[in-house]
Order: C-alpha cells, then sequence, then structure tokens
C-alpha cells in the first residue's frame, strides 16, 4: 500500500489523455519521448491549457493544492545533496517551452521537506472554487483560488491564482493589480476574471473555458468577499 504526501502532491506530473493512454506510441507526446510530437494541438483538446502554452505541448497542470498555495504565496523547502533551500510555490513548476518533459525545477536527489504558508489577513477572506464535468473524482475543468485583504469596503491587495486552463499553476498578477482599490461587485468580479485570461491562447475546442473560467474566477473573488464579513 502507497502512502500519499502533500510534498507528492505538489509534483503531479501536467498530463493529459494522450499523455496517460500514450504509453503504447499509439499517440505522439513530447513529454513522453521528446521531440516526437503533441497529438493533443490540433486535436482533441476541450481539457487543454489556454494560458502558458508552448508550441510542444499544451497539457494542464492537474492540481488543486498547488493553485492555492500559489495563491497564498506560499514557499516550499527542499532538501538535497547540495543542502537545503527555500523556494515560493512558483519558483518549483516550468513552463512547457522547448522542454515539456522537464516540469520541476529540482535537482536529482532533492525532497519537499516543508510547505510554509504566510500567516495574513487575506486567509480570513479566501476560498477555492472549482469546476469540473462530474462531482468527485474529476480534474478541474476551470478553478480559481482568491484571497483578499479589505478596508472600507475597498480591496487594498488581491492575490488570484486559476488552475484547470494552464500548464502551470497560474498567477494571475495583471488581473490582481486590476483589482486594487476597487470595490467588488458582480460587475467588477468578472471584469477582473476576463482580465486573468487576457494572454489565453485557445485551441479548436477549450475556447468554452475563456469565459467558464473568467466566471470561476468571479464567483471565487464573491465568495472571498463575503467570507470577509462573517
Amino acid at each position: 500500500m502507497g502512502t500519499a504526501t502533500v510534498g507528492g502532491n505538489l509534483l503531479q506530473r501536467t498530463r493529459c489523455m494522450y499523455f496517460r493512454n500514450g504509453a503504447d506510441g499509439t499517440y505522439p507526446c513530447n513529454k513522453r519521448e521528446p521531440g516526437s510530437g503533441c497529438a493533443a494541438i490540433g486535436g482533441l483538446d476541450r481539457g487543454q491549457a489556454l494560458l502558458g502554452v508552448g508550441a510542444l505541448c499544451n497539457a494542464v497542470s492537474p492540481g488543486d493544492w498547488p493553485v492555492a498555495l500559489t495563491a497564498m504565496d506560499a514557499r516550499i523547502e527542499v532538501v538535497g545533496p547540495a543542502g537545503s533551500r527555500y523556494m515560493p510555490i512558483a519558483e518549483l513548476y516550468r513552463l512547457p517551452g522547448e522542454t515539456p518533459h522537464l516540469e520541476f525545477t529540482l535537482a536529482p536527489g532533492d525532497l519537499v521537506t516543508a510547505i510554509e504558508v504566510p500567516r495574513t489577513p487575506a486567509g480570513r477572506s479566501s476560498t477555492y472554487h472549482k469546476i469540473r464535468d462530474r462531482e468527485s473524482y474529476a480534474f478541474a475543468l476551470a478553478s480559481a483560488a482568491v484571497a483578499l485583504e479589505l478596508q472600507g469596503g475597498r480591496v487594498t491587495r488581491a492575490r488570484i491564482a486559476v488552475g484547470g486552463v494552464a500548464t502551470r499553476p497560474w498567477r494571475a498578477t495583471e488581473a490582481e493589480q486590476m483589482l486594487a482599490g476597487r470595490r467588488l461587485t458582480a460587475d467588477s468580479a468578472l471584469e477582473i476574471g476576463r482580465a486573468a485570461f487576457q494572454a489565453a491562447q485557445p485551441g479548436r475546442h477549450n475556447g468554452f473555458k475563456l469565459e467558464l473560467g473568467a466566471r470561476t474566477v468571479a464567483d471565487a473573488l464573491m465568495i472571498a468577499a463575503e467570507r470577509s464579513r462573517s
């Protein structure tokens, strides 16, 4: 019987149905065999990424936990042959670029030994909101982790990360900046949600994630704001 760890959860491989079903070589996959091609690009890409995509891979980073930790400015402790070091969790993940088979910045022999989440006022006004095809045992089609700091009804600082739509846990920094100093309403929340997808590159079948993702962010913002009043 295997034992799961929270550190191991951070290291789930970025994958898609072509990766999962291509062990026998049926489908070309640059993650399995670098240089072989990518069946998902131009193929059935409903579940593929919109953000952080490259010419060699557009598989979605599947985890929930990494998205939430990215929004909360968490850092990890890594112990390896070179000693112990800390890094922001956002620096753990690579974009596919020219090497989609390399997904993490860890070196051989490195081990994640701790996860640290800073204690901030935003923790009281935060949420993780996930939309999926079925209620259980399904990766996100779109998700959003949001943490807010508010004063006098206005957002003084926002942290927004999205999942299910990107090749790595994706911090929506431009959307965060747009929200600073503003009051949250249903309309402004949706505006911010759409801003989180300004850099999106939809494929043939996953364009619906643009609006779904924006509305997921908007809903998460409103949930987090409501929690600040409780």
